[in-house]
């Protein structure tokens, strides 16, 4: 999709797109193309419209330098605004332009809208992500993707801070997208190699540095929890390391974690029926630290960060490891393992220790690491713990600022108390009340591979994959987390 700013409408046909507050009413922004203006005045008058929230009016136009359609929406009124209802509204309208099946789009953005563009364009534009991509499409199917949209407005003075929040928003879209696509992809495509070809692929495209790490090199560094969770599977265990160079030589990295289980089949303790359809969705983790850095050098983000990627699936074989095994894992420790579908936090853990040695500023994990969490929190809310308040609060207000919504939870003591082990250093869960504050004590094994740095973890696990989509999603994957970070990122968290 092609987007651009322009001060004058430049399409020929396609449709006119003009989003109006009730507040635009009287006097119409300057920049609107005269005969849509007349088309607008006339159903004032006649009572048609009046800019209520989704009100929408629909019509052919035809005039000198343009013949197609157009679509004027209401946003309710400038006091009720807030950039959620941006992104939601984008969305809906979005849909209503896809059903009508146009291709190019003038998108006539008033003084008003202006300072909530960048959330509306996401909306907008995040509607037209394609979950069907390997499904065989008509003529007629493929006449509903936008191609071409020139962002219309009438103010030259700013045009300078509108060009930057079209291109944040194209940006942002592109990297939420990326995410969705791996996502939602089975694991017969997307596997550990081909996660390594996109990391090697950003990599050179960015000026990332690079590691990836395959059996032998885990082997070597006594990984015993991601080695033991990828025992069943004929592919290899990876850990991917990307390096972003934006801060200062010697500044401590943000390291950003993600759980990368190519596919859950749950091991021996299987998953059930109506559960384990969509265990690709199991590296959404692995997917948002990837899709973070498809776009980190380009937004320009002046801080160090590492993404820190354990790849591995959880399969059933004669190989595949077992309840009751013990393993021991990269920092020394033994661990019982008493659910073999407990696996995200045996990955995630020796990441862990991995990342102590890069000296980090903070620890990001993000994982669908439990099934508890979307019980607690439901489809809207992830998870967020750690052992660093200040830390955990700016992630969450970042979160709040673009609609990653997350909530606190507590790792209670006892929790730590409940993974204590008879024949080992810890056990992966709690058989006896394994159930109850489940994402709190997978947050708490994790706690106990952190030593004493700065740690927040983000449980997706109700959120990165949804059949409740909001007003801009789809069914499926969400990317869940990605805005949350990049806002955190670029707010300069750490200065």
């Amino acid at each position: 999709m092609k987007i651009k700013v322009q001060t004058k409408l430049k399409l020929k046909e396609g449709a006119i797109v003009i989003p109006l507050f009730k507040e635009n009413l009287e006097k119409l922004p300057a920049h609107i193309p005269k005969a849509a203006k007349d088309f607008i005045r006339k159903r004032i008058e006649n009572g048609d419209f009046s800019a209520e929230k989704e009100q929408t009016l629909f019509s052919y136009i035809d005039f000198k330098d343009f013949k197609g359609k157009i679509f004027v929406d209401g946003l309710g009124g400038i006091a009720d605004f807030t950039p959620v209802k941006a992104r939601e509204l984008g969305g809906e309208l979005s849909k209503k332009i896809k059903q009508n099946k146009v291709e190019d789009v003038s998108l006539c953005v008033g003084k008003k809208l202006g300072g909530f563009l960048e959330e509306f364009l996401e909306g907008f534009l995040m509607i037209h992500y394609n979950p069907s991509k390997f499904k065989t499409q008509t003529d007629e199917e493929k006449k509903e993707r936008i191609k071409r949209v020139d962002v219309l407005i009438g103010n030259k003075k700013n045009k300078k801070e509108l060009v930057a929040a079209v291109e944040k928003a194209a940006l942002i879209v592109e990297a939420a997208d990326y995410v969705k696509d791996l996502v939602n992809t089975p694991a017969n495509i997307v596997n550990g190699e081909y996660l390594a070809k996109e990391a090697e692929r950003m990599a050179i495209k960015n000026g990332y540095k690079i590691a990836i790490l395959g059996n032998k090199e885990l082997e070597k560094m006594k990984a015993g929890g991601i080695l033991a969770v990828n025992q069943g599977s004929k592919d290899e265990a990876k850990l991917i390391v990307l390096e972003h160079d934006g801060g200062k030589r010697k500044e401590k990295p943000i390291v950003l974690i993600g759980k990368g289980v190519i596919f859950d089949t749950g091991g021996y303790n299987l998953k059930p029926s109506g559960s384990i359809e969509t265990m690709q969705q199991d590296m959404a983790g692995a997917a948002t630290v990837m899709g973070i850095f498809e776009i980190l050098k380009k937004l320009g983000i002046k801080r160090n960060v590492v993404g820190v990627v354990p790849v591995v699936s959880n399969m059933i074989s004669e190989t595949a490891y077992r309840p009751s095994d013990i393993i021991k894992m990269m920092n020394g420790k033994t661990v019982e393992v008493t659910n073999t579908d407990a696996e995200g936090r045996l990955v995630l853990a020796d990441a862990l220790t991995y990342s102590l040695e890069l000296n980090p500023a903070a620890l990001i994990t993000m994982a669908t690491l439990t099934g508890a969490v979307a019980a607690a929190l439901g489809d809207r809310y992830c998870g967020i713990l750690g052992n660093d308040k200040d830390l955990l609060e700016r992630i969450k207000t970042a979160g709040d600022e673009v609609d990653d919504l997350m909530w606190e939870l507590p790792i209670h003591e006892d929790f730590k108390k409940k993974l204590e082990s008879e024949v080992a250093d810890y056990r992966n869960y709690d058989p006896g009340t394994g159930r109850l504050a489940g994402t709190a004590k997978a947050a708490a094994f994790l706690e106990n591979f952190v030593e004493k740095n700065s740690w927040v973890h983000m449980d997706t696990g109700g959120t990165a994959f949804t059949e409740n989509p909001k007003p801009y999603e789809h069914k499926g994957a969400t990317a869940q987390g990605l805005r949350a970070i990049l806002k955190f990122l670029q707010k300069d968290a750490f200065s």
